[in-house]
């Protein structure tokens, strides 16, 4: 709730005149989520080989506006829901010129493993990759039965960030040294950075 405060002023003629000022309410305070919320959470078991290769073939990525503060620039339509807790892409530096690398990072997360818990008409319904950057992406899936997912970026007080790291790191560590991809190594160290 937004603070009041009143202004005690005088006009021209010396008169007292009374304001209400509003004042916008303090920064949200982003407290950590747990990794123990059953509807969000990896996979014990990695997927095998065949499960990863058949997601990649089918899954897609489609913008959703709860996650976007400029949704003219991303052609989507607002979000009405109640949704205190979201993350917004542009607050990570992913603008509208990065969409182009959105397949680029899903079949990353598909690739490392990275699948959710829970799956409903045979996708899991929670994906995570990880940028070059070292942020965490979460994908939700938006439609059933399409493979059809909308990404946002976890907040670094997410628990459950860690537990996507270390799949992550296991994953680049089941390479040969020299297969081992130095963006994907960088990616990993910045992430352990941003999320310890």
């Amino acid at each position: 709730m937004a603070s009041v405060a009143v202004a005690d002023t005088r006009d021209a003629q010396g008169r007292t005149e009374i304001r209400v000022v509003r004042r916008k309410p303090p920064l949200r305070v982003h407290l950590p989520r747990l990794s123990e919320n059953e509807k969000r959470d990896l996979s014990l078991d990695e997927p095998d080989e065949a499960a990863r290769t058949a997601l990649a073939g089918r899954a897609r990525y489609e913008g959703y506006g709860k996650h976007k503060r400029n949704l003219h620039l991303w052609n989507l339509a607002a979000f009405h829901g109640y949704a205190p807790d979201r993350t917004f892409c542009e607050d990570v530096g992913f603008e509208r010129r990065d969409e182009q690398r959105i397949p680029v990072l899903l079949h990353r997360g598909i690739a490392a493993g990275l699948f959710g818990d829970l799956h409903r008409q045979g996708d899991p319904t929670m994906l995570w990759t990880i940028d070059d950057n070292g942020w965490i992406y979460e994908m939700r899936q938006t439609n059933s039965g399409q493979a059809l997912y909308h990404g946002y970026p976890m907040a670094p007080t997410n628990a459950l960030g860690r537990k996507v790291i270390a799949r992550f790191e296991t994953w680049i560590f089941s390479f040969p040294r020299e297969e081992r991809d130095p963006a994907l190594l960088a990616a990993l160290r910045d992430a352990q950075d941003r999320y310890s």
